[in-house]
């Protein structure tokens, strides 16, 4: 696995080291002050899901989430039920699940942090594959774009899916920095406008990681968009 971006490797012993990776976000909920009007399962999912994804593309395997919740007591559950429902679409429904509500103030707004724990076997830098072709899965969306193009969020099972196959060499989840940077932290050099080709923009928020990068080997292509069908966007790097 490439190196870490958004997540904290915490040495344990010679050959097990902790990953930390957090997402956070506020105004979003069904408080009078919220700038986006949404159910908390719904922001509880999506907390859960950039900070999962940040931590099993670093090669961990998923040990705890932790819930920092800002909202008050009474979303708790909508939260929690959001962060299982992810949970489900990965096939850990056993992966145990805590955290805190502020219930001391009353907030304008909501706010959440979200988690993911995991542990990974550390292992000595991969080298460079000779010929990778890299491609977009699923499409950059923030805001209330996420609910009203459903259809075009890369799903968290494709996802998961992706880390384990043998052809694809690297994942990362696309955030609210855009494509450009994160293929830049990939392919480990800045990219500039130009030295990307795509029919997205990308330098657009993919907010609550509605897609990710993938690098795979170039001779197979065709199986990697049969396997991501529908949702494979080439990335041609010159």
């Amino acid at each position: 696995m490439i190196q870490l971006r958004d997540a904290l490797s915490i040495s344990i012993n010679e050959d097990f080291e902790l990953i930390l990776a957090s997402d956070c976000s506020g105004g979003i909920g069904m408080k009078k002050g919220d700038e986006v009007q949404v159910d908390p399962e719904i922001v509880g999912y999506f907390g859960f899901r950039v900070s999962v994804m940040e931590c099993l593309s670093a090669g961990a395997r998923l040990m705890a989430v932790q819930l920092l919740n800002f909202t008050g007591d009474s979303v708790w559950e909508r939260y929690a039920a959001g962060v299982r429902l992810g949970l489900s679409e990965l096939g850990m429904d056993d992966i145990p699940l805590t955290g805190s509500s502020e219930s001391n103030f009353n907030l304008n707004q909501s706010a959440l942090g979200v988690t993911c724990i995991g542990m990974r076997v550390k292992e000595p830098p991969h080298l460079p594959h000779p010929s990778l072709s890299y491609a977009l899965i699923g499409t950059p969306l923030v805001g209330e774009e996420v609910l009203i193009h459903e259809s075009s969020i890369a799903p968290l099972d494709l996802f998961h899916t992706c880390i384990q196959h043998p052809s694809i060499v690297d994942i990362l989840p696309v955030g609210s920095k855009g494509v450009r940077h994160e293929l830049s932290l990939l392919v480990g050099k800045p990219l500039k406008r130009g030295d990307v080709y795509s029919l997205h923009d990308l330098d657009k928020s993919s907010g609550p990681a509605t897609s990710f990068i993938i690098s795979y080997k170039k001779e197979d292509e065709k199986n990697i968009m049969k396997l991501t069908d529908g949702h494979y966007k080439p990335l041609t790097i010159s």
